[in-house]
């Protein structure tokens, strides 16, 4: 690599650090500060170190890929069993490792997993309404030209925005549900505050 790529590599950085600070810091003010006294696998403890820093970088798809990851792996260590996760949420659920707020947030997990890695748009839309308003643009800026109307995303763009409009909200739910369980299981200690 020539020390010009490097170097312009180092200011887009740097500029990216700047525009983004504010935004991940909210983020990471949002996670609670997790200590394990317990036997944590070093790779859940590795996999949900990197769905927290992928939630803090406002990079949701991969967090919530890389969460689930954590959970599964979890699940399969302490069920001593290789089974799709919604199987072993199920197992862990019915000898009494999950009750059923957990396994329900699991579950909830996984179906949100799926429908992202696989792009199913229409679910990741489903239920979502968003308002809209016709604008004109003027030398003044924009002027409504109508009254706000609530609109369920029908087209394939719509769906793509409101689904990226409601990531953060279900995936911050997500991080901090499956954070706490996790420290419970683990003999873990949270603090909500930085």
């Amino acid at each position: 690599m020539s020390q010009d790529n490097l170097d312009n590599a180092s200011q887009v950085l740097r500029k990216l650090d700047v525009d983004t600070l504010e935004r991940r810091a909210g983020r990471l003010s949002k996670l609670p500060k997790i200590t394990f006294s317990g036997e944590i696998p070093s790779r859940t403890f590795s996999l949900l170190s990197e769905a927290d820093s992928c939630f803090v970088n406002g990079e949701y798809n991969g967090c919530v890929a890389v969460l689930a990851t954590a959970v599964e792996y979890s699940l399969r260590k302490l069920l001593n069993k290789k089974s799709k996760l919604e199987t072993l949420i199920d197992l862990a659920s019915e000898q009494g490792i999950l009750n059923e707020r957990e396994a329900k947030v699991l579950h909830k997990l996984r179906q949100y997993r799926n429908n992202v890695i696989h792009s199913d748009l229409a679910e990741l839309a489903k239920g979502v309404v968003l308002r809209q308003q016709e604008v004109i643009l003027t030398e003044k800026g924009m002027v409504p030209m109508s009254d706000w109307k609530e609109a369920k995303p029908e087209d394939e763009t719509m769906k793509e925005v409101a689904s990226a409009l409601t990531a953060e909200a279900i995936v911050e739910e997500l991080v901090l549900n499956v954070n706490s369980f996790l420290c419970e299981l683990y003999a873990g200690t949270l603090k909500e505050s930085w």
